[in-house]
């Protein structure tokens, strides 16, 4: 059995030997509860006129570092577990079964969450159009603006906890402008979790992108420049011919267009077909 419910702070134990809690991460989740809530309750078990801490020692230690007299908790029964190791087991659980967010996870997110800040407070103003890099595809705003105002928006305690620093929204920023089809494509690859060679796609041009993706996924390409050498090493299709080009055109005439193209060259048709009948 079990229910949800706020429980006073001070009648929660926590157990010796839990992991040491990041003050970073306290500070930023404090403030977030400041000005969200508590978006996750924490677990604890009911032991008497007190209660004992399952998960959630960070969330605690916010509402802790706030002062709040309550926190909202997932309380289970004494019974919930049948020992020691259980308890032990579904702390480490909790930690262990949460999917860590991929670079490119993170990316997508970040341009997200921007893109909805300055909905609310209003849009960096763009510089003009600016390539990141020589070859960089990432055209459609003043990137390290954008990036410093929005990391100006974190306090510096989620700045530090969140690694959101202006350079790596930047980078992510960047890493974000990669298509939607090609993000789709190397979400489960390991390349999703590099953050060079995410960005080294990115700043490449945009109409290999897809193919240095393919080589990489399919296994042929080890990494972006290896994908790119592949690419740039292949022979490119010879220039057509004079004829070829003129019959090309001609494929594409209109029926009426054709027929006055004949009567223009009927002298050398009837030589050809003359020949022909030899």
């Amino acid at each position: 059995m079990s229910d949800t419910r706020e429980i006073e702070i001070d009648q929660i134990d926590v157990p010796a030997g839990r992991r040491k809690v990041s003050p970073n991460w306290v500070a930023a989740l404090a403030d977030d509860i400041e000005a969200h809530r508590q978006r996750t309750p924490i677990e604890v078990i009911e032991t008497g006129a007190r209660f004992r801490l399952v998960s959630g020692a960070h969330r605690l230690a916010a509402q802790r570092l706030r002062e709040a007299k309550t926190i909202l908790a997932i309380v289970r029964a004494a019974d919930a577990y049948a020992s020691e190791a259980e308890i032990k087991l579904a702390e480490i659980a909790e930690n262990m079964m949460r999917r860590e967010l991929s670079v490119l996870d993170r990316a997508v997110d970040v341009a997200a969450w921007r893109e909805i800040y300055e909905a609310a407070k209003g849009a960096v103003k763009r510089g003009g159009t600016r390539r990141v890099k020589s070859k960089s595809p990432v055209e459609t705003l003043n990137l390290e603006a954008a990036a410093e105002a929005f990391a100006a928006s974190f306090k510096e305690a989620a700045s530090t906890a969140l690694n959101l620093s202006a350079p790596t929204i930047y980078r992510y920023l960047q890493i974000a402008s990669i298509d939607g089809a090609i993000r789709e494509r190397i979400a489960l690859h390991p390349m999703a979790d590099n953050r060079s060679e995410l960005v080294a796609l990115a700043t490449s041009p945009a109409d290999l992108q897809a193919q240095m993706a393919a080589l990489i996924v399919a296994g042929d390409a080890a990494n972006v420049a290896h994908a790119l050498a592949i690419i740039e090493a292949k022979p490119k299709p010879a220039p057509l011919s004079k004829w070829e080009k003129l019959s090309d055109g001609f494929s594409r005439l209109k029926q009426s267009d054709q027929e006055r193209f004949f009567a223009l060259h009927a002298d050398a048709i009837e030589l050809w077909l003359a020949k022909r009948r030899g």
